[in-house]
């Protein structure tokens, strides 16, 4: 089954889950009852899991802080063998989280995982980069895709891909699809 983690300012119903619901038959995961500055990346992540722990092989699609969220379960579960992170809120390590002033410094604390530059996530992953997203800063997603050795997708296109929402879908359905 195909889940969907949404971002840090988003929901479940945000026009990208619905979408992704209507074209795709995803299942929008609700990961957190609280504001989003008021979210604990432990309490996400086991919420997550409580939803996805049936599942053979489920397949994430994480968007930001969804992104992230999806990564780091996939680091754990090796049951995911597709992950689709789209403009994924994976910081590089050894930054500088003082820089980020949109969030509360505690979740970014916990956003700090070393892991995803020295291991290898098992789940084929294909990261959807908007070129011109000022949220996420692309060589974030490009240094992680290196490691993961994933394949990048690019979109001239802002975080929330406003201008090629239709063809997430459509690119998601096609990598879903080959064989690798």
């Amino acid at each position: 089954m195909l889940y969907y983690v949404h971002g840090y300012q988003s929901n479940p119903n945000s026009s990208k889950g619905i979408l992704l619901k209507q074209k795709l038959n995803v299942n929008p995961i609700k990961y957190r009852e609280c504001e989003p500055e008021k979210l604990i990346i432990p309490e996400c992540i086991k919420n997550i899991n409580n939803i996805i722990h049936k599942d053979k092989e489920p397949i994430l699609i994480g968007s930001s802080l969804g992104g992230f969220l999806s990564a780091k379960i996939a680091l754990d579960n090796k049951k995911i063998k597709k992950l689709i992170l789209l403009n994924p809120a994976i910081l590089p390590k050894d930054y500088d989280i003082k820089k980020i002033k949109d969030m509360p410094q505690r979740i970014l604390i916990d956003m700090l995982e070393p892991r995803f530059f020295q291991e290898k996530i098992v789940a084929e992953t294909l990261i959807i980069i908007g070129t011109e997203d000022n949220v996420v800063p692309n060589t974030w997603s490009i240094d992680f895709a290196k490691i993961q050795e994933s394949t990048i997708k690019f979109l001239i296109d802002d975080h929330r891909f406003s201008k090629n929402i239709k063809k997430i879908p459509v690119i998601i359905e096609k990598f879903l699809s080959e064989k690798h």
